[in-house]
Protein backbone atom coordinates (compact mmCIF):
# COMPACT_ATOMS: atom_id res chain seq x y z
CA UNK A 1 0.00 0.00 0.00
CA UNK A 2 2.68 2.54 1.18
CA UNK A 3 4.29 1.26 -2.77
CA UNK A 4 1.62 2.27 -4.04
CA UNK A 5 0.64 5.72 -2.61
CA UNK A 6 4.52 6.55 -3.59
CA UNK A 7 4.35 5.71 -6.78
CA UNK A 8 1.18 7.87 -7.39
CA UNK A 9 2.36 10.85 -5.40
CA UNK A 10 6.04 10.21 -7.95
CA UNK A 11 3.47 10.50 -11.20
CA UNK A 12 1.57 13.20 -9.71
CA UNK A 13 5.51 15.31 -9.15
CA UNK A 14 6.30 14.40 -12.74
CA UNK A 15 3.16 15.79 -14.43
CA UNK A 16 3.47 19.03 -11.95
CA UNK A 17 7.15 19.72 -12.86
CA UNK A 18 6.25 19.06 -16.69
CA UNK A 19 9.27 17.57 -17.56
CA UNK A 20 10.21 17.53 -20.94
CA UNK A 21 12.04 14.07 -21.09
CA UNK A 22 12.40 11.62 -24.52
CA UNK A 23 11.27 8.18 -23.59
CA UNK A 24 14.26 6.58 -23.14
CA UNK A 25 15.23 9.22 -20.19
CA UNK A 26 11.69 8.80 -18.88
CA UNK A 27 12.27 5.45 -18.47
CA UNK A 28 15.76 5.52 -17.51
CA UNK A 29 14.67 8.34 -14.36
CA UNK A 30 11.84 5.39 -13.36
CA UNK A 31 13.70 2.62 -13.33
CA UNK A 32 16.28 4.30 -11.21
CA UNK A 33 13.52 5.66 -8.93
CA UNK A 34 11.87 2.08 -8.46
CA UNK A 35 15.45 0.64 -8.05
CA UNK A 36 15.89 2.79 -4.87
CA UNK A 37 12.39 2.38 -3.89
CA UNK A 38 12.56 -1.67 -3.58
CA UNK A 39 15.79 -1.32 -1.48
CA UNK A 40 14.33 1.26 1.02
CA UNK A 41 11.61 -1.12 1.02
CA UNK A 42 14.27 -4.47 1.64
CA UNK A 43 15.56 -1.91 4.00
CA UNK A 44 12.94 -1.72 6.15
CA UNK A 45 12.01 -4.78 5.85
CA UNK A 46 15.35 -6.22 7.13
CA UNK A 47 15.37 -3.89 10.12
CA UNK A 48 11.25 -5.22 10.87
CA UNK A 49 12.61 -8.40 11.11
CA UNK A 50 15.69 -8.09 12.93
CA UNK A 51 13.46 -6.43 15.72
CA UNK A 52 11.26 -9.21 16.00
CA UNK A 53 13.58 -11.78 15.87
CA UNK A 54 15.56 -9.96 18.52
CA UNK A 55 12.53 -8.75 21.04
CA UNK A 56 12.61 -11.31 23.84
CA UNK A 57 9.58 -11.73 25.83
CA UNK A 58 8.29 -13.36 28.85
CA UNK A 59 4.45 -14.19 29.82
CA UNK A 60 3.61 -14.00 33.55
CA UNK A 61 0.07 -15.81 34.64
CA UNK A 62 -1.68 -14.80 37.90
CA UNK A 63 -4.31 -17.24 38.32
CA UNK A 64 -6.45 -17.74 41.79
CA UNK A 65 -7.41 -21.34 41.04
CA UNK A 66 -10.16 -21.69 44.16
CA UNK A 67 -8.23 -25.25 45.27
CA UNK A 68 -8.92 -26.46 41.72
CA UNK A 69 -13.20 -26.02 42.02
CA UNK A 70 -14.67 -24.53 39.35
CA UNK A 71 -17.99 -22.78 38.88
CA UNK A 72 -19.77 -26.70 38.03
CA UNK A 73 -18.89 -27.63 42.13
CA UNK A 74 -16.08 -29.65 40.13
CA UNK A 75 -12.62 -30.52 41.50
CA UNK A 76 -10.26 -30.99 38.24
CA UNK A 77 -6.97 -29.92 38.13
CA UNK A 78 -6.51 -31.15 35.01
CA UNK A 79 -8.52 -28.37 33.85
CA UNK A 80 -6.88 -25.60 35.49
CA UNK A 81 -3.54 -27.00 33.33
CA UNK A 82 -5.31 -27.08 30.26
CA UNK A 83 -5.59 -23.00 30.78
CA UNK A 84 -1.59 -22.73 31.86
CA UNK A 85 -0.53 -25.06 28.82
CA UNK A 86 -3.16 -22.61 26.37
CA UNK A 87 -1.80 -19.71 27.60
CA UNK A 88 2.20 -21.28 28.04
CA UNK A 89 3.03 -18.75 29.99
CA UNK A 90 6.84 -18.74 31.67
CA UNK A 91 6.40 -18.29 35.13
CA UNK A 92 2.72 -18.52 36.89
CA UNK A 93 2.06 -17.28 40.36
CA UNK A 94 -1.16 -19.75 41.88
CA UNK A 95 -3.38 -18.40 44.65
CA UNK A 96 -5.66 -20.73 46.85
CA UNK A 97 -3.52 -24.60 46.64
CA UNK A 98 -4.80 -26.92 48.87
CA UNK A 99 -1.08 -28.10 49.57
CA UNK A 100 2.45 -29.34 48.39
CA UNK A 101 0.62 -32.44 46.56
CA UNK A 102 -1.64 -30.30 44.53
CA UNK A 103 1.65 -28.42 43.63
CA UNK A 104 3.62 -31.07 42.76
CA UNK A 105 0.60 -32.00 40.34
CA UNK A 106 0.40 -29.05 38.49
CA UNK A 107 3.75 -29.01 37.95
CA UNK A 108 3.65 -32.29 36.61
CA UNK A 109 0.58 -31.73 33.90
CA UNK A 110 1.80 -28.16 33.21
CA UNK A 111 5.74 -29.60 33.00
CA UNK A 112 6.90 -26.71 34.66
CA UNK A 113 9.21 -25.81 38.13
CA UNK A 114 6.87 -26.02 41.15
CA UNK A 115 7.11 -24.89 44.50
CA UNK A 116 4.41 -24.79 47.48
CA UNK A 117 4.40 -21.54 49.70
CA UNK A 118 2.15 -22.73 52.93
CA UNK A 119 -0.13 -20.40 54.81
CA UNK A 120 -1.90 -22.22 57.41
CA UNK A 121 0.63 -25.12 57.46
CA UNK A 122 -0.22 -27.88 60.06
CA UNK A 123 -1.32 -25.03 62.68
CA UNK A 124 -5.40 -26.25 63.73
CA UNK A 125 -7.82 -23.18 62.81
CA UNK A 126 -9.28 -21.94 65.62
CA UNK A 127 -12.69 -22.30 64.72
CA UNK A 128 -12.12 -26.44 64.33
CA UNK A 129 -10.40 -26.50 67.81
CA UNK A 130 -12.92 -24.84 69.69
CA UNK A 131 -15.87 -26.67 68.48
CA UNK A 132 -14.07 -29.92 68.49
CA UNK A 133 -14.33 -31.03 65.17
CA UNK A 134 -11.70 -32.78 63.15
CA UNK A 135 -10.16 -30.90 60.88
CA UNK A 136 -11.08 -31.08 57.36
CA UNK A 137 -7.56 -32.40 55.16
CA UNK A 138 -8.60 -29.37 52.73
CA UNK A 139 -7.93 -27.06 56.14
CA UNK A 140 -4.17 -28.88 56.69
CA UNK A 141 -2.32 -26.89 54.47
CA UNK A 142 -3.50 -23.81 52.44
CA UNK A 143 -1.19 -20.93 50.30
CA UNK A 144 0.18 -20.34 47.15
CA UNK A 145 2.40 -21.45 44.83
CA UNK A 146 4.81 -20.58 41.78
CA UNK A 147 4.97 -22.66 38.93
CA UNK A 148 8.09 -21.63 36.68
CA UNK A 149 9.70 -22.83 33.03
CA UNK A 150 12.78 -21.46 33.81
CA UNK A 151 15.21 -22.96 36.99
CA UNK A 152 14.66 -21.14 40.37
CA UNK A 153 16.10 -20.27 43.78
CA UNK A 154 13.29 -20.52 46.56
CA UNK A 155 13.58 -17.46 48.69
CA UNK A 156 10.85 -18.46 51.39
CA UNK A 157 7.49 -17.07 52.38
CA UNK A 158 6.20 -16.00 55.51
CA UNK A 159 2.69 -14.73 56.93
CA UNK A 160 1.27 -11.26 56.01
CA UNK A 161 -0.98 -8.97 57.93
CA UNK A 162 -4.34 -10.39 58.35
CA UNK A 163 -7.92 -9.68 60.21
CA UNK A 164 -9.89 -12.27 58.81
CA UNK A 165 -10.62 -16.17 59.85
CA UNK A 166 -7.63 -16.89 57.51
CA UNK A 167 -3.97 -16.55 57.67
CA UNK A 168 -2.06 -15.03 54.25
CA UNK A 169 1.20 -15.51 53.14
CA UNK A 170 3.53 -14.03 49.93
CA UNK A 171 6.33 -16.34 48.85
CA UNK A 172 9.41 -15.27 46.80
CA UNK A 173 11.59 -17.07 44.11
CA UNK A 174 14.65 -15.44 41.84
CA UNK A 175 13.67 -16.57 38.28
CA UNK A 176 17.00 -17.24 36.86
CA UNK A 177 16.53 -16.12 32.57
CA UNK A 178 19.60 -16.97 31.29
CA UNK A 179 17.89 -19.25 28.69
CA UNK A 180 16.39 -16.01 27.38
CA UNK A 181 18.83 -12.37 28.02
CA UNK A 182 22.39 -14.56 29.15
CA UNK A 183 24.30 -15.76 31.54
CA UNK A 184 23.21 -14.56 35.43
CA UNK A 185 20.06 -12.73 34.42
CA UNK A 186 17.55 -13.13 37.33
CA UNK A 187 14.85 -11.78 38.60
CA UNK A 188 12.78 -11.15 41.94
CA UNK A 189 9.54 -12.78 41.52
CA UNK A 190 6.86 -12.43 44.59
CA UNK A 191 3.71 -14.18 44.79
CA UNK A 192 1.11 -13.35 47.30
CA UNK A 193 -2.93 -13.47 48.62
CA UNK A 194 -3.72 -10.30 50.14
CA UNK A 195 -6.82 -10.64 53.31
CA UNK A 196 -10.26 -10.38 51.31
CA UNK A 197 -13.08 -8.99 54.29
CA UNK A 198 -13.86 -5.08 53.41
CA UNK A 199 -13.85 -4.31 57.41
CA UNK A 200 -11.37 -1.62 58.74
CA UNK A 201 -8.94 -4.00 60.57
CA UNK A 202 -8.89 -6.08 56.82
CA UNK A 203 -8.38 -2.85 54.62
CA UNK A 204 -5.53 -1.73 57.13
CA UNK A 205 -3.94 -5.61 57.07
CA UNK A 206 -3.87 -5.11 53.26
CA UNK A 207 -1.89 -2.34 53.41
CA UNK A 208 0.66 -3.56 56.18
CA UNK A 209 0.81 -6.75 53.93
CA UNK A 210 2.15 -4.26 51.51
CA UNK A 211 4.92 -3.03 53.75
CA UNK A 212 5.97 -6.50 55.25
CA UNK A 213 6.99 -7.82 51.70
CA UNK A 214 8.77 -4.30 50.93
CA UNK A 215 10.59 -5.21 53.98
CA UNK A 216 10.85 -9.01 53.23
CA UNK A 217 11.70 -9.63 49.90
CA UNK A 218 12.70 -6.02 48.32
CA UNK A 219 14.49 -4.04 50.61
CA UNK A 220 17.48 -1.97 49.69
CA UNK A 221 19.70 -4.85 49.42
CA UNK A 222 17.80 -6.65 46.39
CA UNK A 223 19.04 -5.29 43.12
CA UNK A 224 16.96 -7.55 40.86
CA UNK A 225 13.91 -6.30 38.58
CA UNK A 226 10.85 -7.74 40.19
CA UNK A 227 7.76 -8.54 39.12
CA UNK A 228 4.64 -9.52 41.50
CA UNK A 229 1.57 -11.89 41.09
CA UNK A 230 -1.32 -11.72 43.56
CA UNK A 231 -4.76 -11.74 44.35
CA UNK A 232 -4.75 -8.58 46.33
CA UNK A 233 -8.61 -8.74 46.90
CA UNK A 234 -8.40 -4.94 46.63
CA UNK A 235 -9.73 -2.41 43.09
CA UNK A 236 -6.86 -0.58 41.51
CA UNK A 237 -7.93 2.72 43.00
CA UNK A 238 -7.62 1.27 46.57
CA UNK A 239 -5.39 2.23 48.91
CA UNK A 240 -2.91 -0.86 48.70
CA UNK A 241 -2.85 -0.64 45.40
CA UNK A 242 -1.66 3.02 45.26
CA UNK A 243 0.71 2.13 48.18
CA UNK A 244 2.50 -0.68 45.67
CA UNK A 245 2.79 2.20 42.93
CA UNK A 246 4.34 5.23 44.82
CA UNK A 247 6.76 2.04 45.72
CA UNK A 248 7.75 1.88 42.58
CA UNK A 249 5.50 -1.26 40.96
CA UNK A 250 3.85 -0.78 37.29
CA UNK A 251 0.84 -2.59 36.71
CA UNK A 252 -0.77 -1.26 33.94
CA UNK A 253 0.68 0.70 31.07
CA UNK A 254 -3.18 1.37 29.07
CA UNK A 255 -6.79 2.58 30.85
CA UNK A 256 -8.16 -0.74 29.45
CA UNK A 257 -10.30 -2.45 32.29
CA UNK A 258 -9.21 -5.95 33.61
CA UNK A 259 -12.34 -7.12 35.45
CA UNK A 260 -11.22 -10.64 36.89
CA UNK A 261 -13.93 -11.60 39.06
CA UNK A 262 -16.40 -12.85 39.61
CA UNK A 263 -15.52 -15.16 36.55
CA UNK A 264 -18.88 -15.18 35.11
CA UNK A 265 -19.79 -11.65 33.80
CA UNK A 266 -16.75 -10.04 36.01
CA UNK A 267 -17.13 -6.62 37.91
CA UNK A 268 -13.95 -5.90 38.78
CA UNK A 269 -10.18 -6.23 39.22
CA UNK A 270 -8.79 -7.86 42.08
CA UNK A 271 -5.84 -9.63 40.51
CA UNK A 272 -2.43 -8.58 39.27
CA UNK A 273 0.59 -9.16 37.25
CA UNK A 274 3.20 -6.07 38.16
CA UNK A 275 6.70 -4.99 37.79
CA UNK A 276 9.40 -3.06 38.60
CA UNK A 277 11.41 -0.36 38.43
CA UNK A 278 9.53 0.97 35.35
CA UNK A 279 12.82 1.46 33.53
CA UNK A 280 13.70 -1.87 33.35
CA UNK A 281 10.48 -3.30 31.94
CA UNK A 282 8.38 -2.81 28.82
CA UNK A 283 4.54 -4.48 29.32
CA UNK A 284 4.07 -5.50 26.01
CA UNK A 285 0.70 -6.45 26.79
CA UNK A 286 -1.78 -7.45 29.70
CA UNK A 287 -5.32 -8.86 29.37
CA UNK A 288 -7.56 -11.02 31.38
CA UNK A 289 -8.08 -14.61 29.69
CA UNK A 290 -11.89 -15.71 29.26
CA UNK A 291 -12.46 -18.59 31.15
CA UNK A 292 -15.42 -18.77 33.31
CA UNK A 293 -15.73 -22.24 33.74
CA UNK A 294 -12.22 -23.43 35.86
CA UNK A 295 -12.06 -21.15 39.19
CA UNK A 296 -14.06 -18.30 40.45
CA UNK A 297 -11.32 -15.95 39.23
CA UNK A 298 -10.18 -15.11 35.49
CA UNK A 299 -6.56 -16.00 35.10
CA UNK A 300 -4.45 -12.55 34.26
CA UNK A 301 -1.60 -12.81 31.59
CA UNK A 302 0.92 -10.34 30.96
CA UNK A 303 3.71 -10.16 28.04
CA UNK A 304 6.89 -8.91 29.23
CA UNK A 305 10.68 -7.48 27.94
CA UNK A 306 13.29 -6.88 30.02
CA UNK A 307 15.87 -4.27 29.20
CA UNK A 308 19.52 -5.76 30.77
CA UNK A 309 22.99 -4.20 30.22
CA UNK A 310 24.26 -7.39 28.66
Amino acid sequence: MWIYYILVNFQSALKRIKLKMNKRRKIAVITFFLAVLVSFGFIVLREKNFTAQNTKTIKILCYNIHYGIGMDSQKNLKRIADVINKLNPDIVGLQEVSDSSMTAILGELTKMNAVFGPSIEKETPNLYRLLNIAVPKSQLFYGDAILSKHPFEYIGNLSIPSASSSRYEAMCADINLSSIYGEDTRVRFVNTHFDYLETISSKVARKGAVEVIEKAFLDGSNTLPAILTGDLNATPHAEPIELLQQNGWVTNTSDKNLLTVPSVNPKKQIDYVMVRPKQQWRIIDVKVIDEPLASDHLPILMTLELFTEK
